[in-house]
């Protein structure tokens, strides 16, 4: 009968063991050990049922050394002495077997203790070098992207979606203040997150249907106008005076990145960000190129917010530096451009200039329809001006010249020095009627101007003759026989006796 009830206990035992261990890898890490420390006991007792249990005491030693396992020292040693109690209420205290619970409960505890703790070091070690690796190839995929581009917005997209994306760093929103070279301020360039927690969140799920890689993001053909617009609008309209002690200041004067845990309003920064952005928290990292102050980087979590810490600004000191010196080139790139295209005495931009956008326009106003006039005009008796007063006065004078052309024109409107004291003005949609009218206010703005020694000159002041031609009434061919038509005109107005504006009538066919 004994035996029967024996192999009933034990089957028993034995299915208890297997839906128990089912049931504890539903849970969680915490509450599996606990089920198998539970689970142990349970048939512990079950086997003191079927056997005396004096004979099953050696058995809390498999208790002990599981709940050292799972809970290591501190879990021996308590259960240790839960084990002695449990015993004790059977069979008696029996201080030697106290004593083999706890001496036991050490040395098992300890290993397993010693074990964990190498164990939690590796994994540690695993993570860092996992992310580190994620880092590093992050900055490959970064630099690749950089690399393509010399256009400065290109080059803030990139840097942004690198900051931003999920296969990127990861943060929910990041910002960029350029530092003005006219200005001693910074002024709000461009973003990329959302204005509210809500907003974040329509927008991560519709990146996560997209699975979208980090240079999948970095290639698409974004337009700056449309990316996060409302966020971009109010961020271009703020400018930060370096004047004042302000957290961004501090951050780029010192070259060092701070962590901003909680708002201080005294700053008037840390003030403006919680105002227009909600910002409860934010890392500023400054951009800096060989002691050049290019901008700063600001970075939050306000959808998830997950607070930044200092391994994650640590993350981001290498894409900020590599970011600082792209921007610089770029800038750099951008000031040689502009120097091949404007004019170096003027400031106007210049006969490459206008080849190119002559062309261009030309060919637009050709397919689309649409209205091209032009503007080409000199100042009248300019040779007996230098010969009079010298070249260097001349330049004077072309310089002012050059600002009241400026001036006098609308802002679709393109001003060239097309070369030496002549120039030419390209009216995009504007009729022969209304390039008249712009014409003859440059002739008037620079008739009544006062020049240095204009004096001297035939007329007693310094005058241009003006000719336009539009392709409203007449069709040319090509951009050249457009330009011999205005030029056709101007010729018109010097030999009506100069100081006019006069308008092109076509004569002959132009091919």
């Amino acid at each position: 009968m004994m035996d029967l009830l024996h192999i009933i206990l034990l089957f028993s035992s034995f299915i208890f063991g297997i839906m128990a261990n089912f049931f504890r890898f539903l849970v969680n890490d915490k509450w599996n050990k606990i089920i198998l420390i539970a689970l142990t006991l349970v048939i512990v007792k079950i086997h003191s049922i079927a056997l005396d249990f004096s004979s099953v005491s050696w058995t809390f030693f498999i208790v002990i050394f599981i709940t050292a396992y799972s809970f290591q020292l501190k879990g021996a040693v308590i259960s240790a002495l839960i084990s002695w109690l449990i015993v004790s209420a059977y069979i008696g205290m029996v201080p030697l077997l106290l004593a083999s619970y706890l001496i036991f409960a050490f040395f098992i505890g300890s290993v397993c203790q010693f074990y964990y703790n190498k164990k939690k070091e590796q994994q540690r070690w695993l993570s860092t070098l996992m992310k580190q690796s994620k880092q590093l190839d992050v900055f490959r995929e970064i630099s690749l992207a950089m690399q393509q581009t010399l256009q400065l917005d290109k080059l803030l997209q990139i840097i942004l979606i690198s900051v931003t994306a999920g296969h990127g760093l990861g943060f929910n929103r990041a910002m960029i203040f350029l530092k003005s070279p006219e200005k001693n301020q910074l002024n709000g360039i461009m973003g990329i997150g959302p204005m509210n927690a809500n907003e974040g969140f329509n927008t991560w799920e519709r990146l996560a249907k997209s699975n979208l890689k980090l240079l999948d993001l970095i290639k698409l053909n974004y337009d700056k106008d449309t990316i996060d617009p409302e966020l971009n609008a109010l961020l271009k309209s703020i400018s930060i005076d370096l004047k004042n002690e302000t957290i961004l200041e501090k951050s780029i004067q010192e070259g060092i990145p701070y962590n901003i845990e909680k708002i201080d309003q005294a700053d008037p920064s840390q003030k403006l960000f919680l105002d227009l952005f909600q910002m409860q928290a934010f890392a500023v990292i400054p951009l800096l190129n060989q002691g050049n102050q290019i901008g700063v980087l600001i970075i939050d979590n306000i959808v998830n917010n997950q607070p930044i810490t200092e391994d994650d600004i640590d993350s981001v000191i290498p894409l900020a530096n590599q970011a600082a010196i792209a921007i610089e080139h770029a800038n750099l790139y951008k000031q040689i451009e502009n120097m091949a295209l404007k004019d170096g005495l003027t400031g106007l931009l210049n006969h490459r200039s206008f080849e190119s956008y002559s062309k261009n326009l030309f060919a637009s106003a050709t397919t689309t329809k649409k209205t091209l006039s032009m503007i080409i005009f000199d100042i009248d008796s300019f040779k007996h001006f230098n010969d009079t007063n010298g070249h260097l006065l001349g330049n004077e004078v072309l310089i002012q010249l050059a600002l009241i052309i400026q001036q006098s024109l609308r802002g679709n409107d393109l001003a060239f020095r097309f070369g030496g004291e002549e120039f030419i003005v390209l009216l995009p949609n504007t009729s022969e009627e209304k390039a008249v009218i712009v014409g003859e206010r440059i002739r008037y703005n620079i008739e009544k101007a006062i020049f240095p020694n204009e004096e001297k000159q035939p007329k007693g002041t310094l005058t241009v003759s003006v000719g336009v031609a539009s392709t409203e009434k007449y069709e040319f061919k090509q951009v050249s026989s457009f330009i011999e038509a205005a030029d056709s005109a101007l010729y018109k107005a010097k030999n009506q006796g100069r100081n006019k504006v006069v308008l092109y009538k076509e004569e002959a066919s132009h091919e």
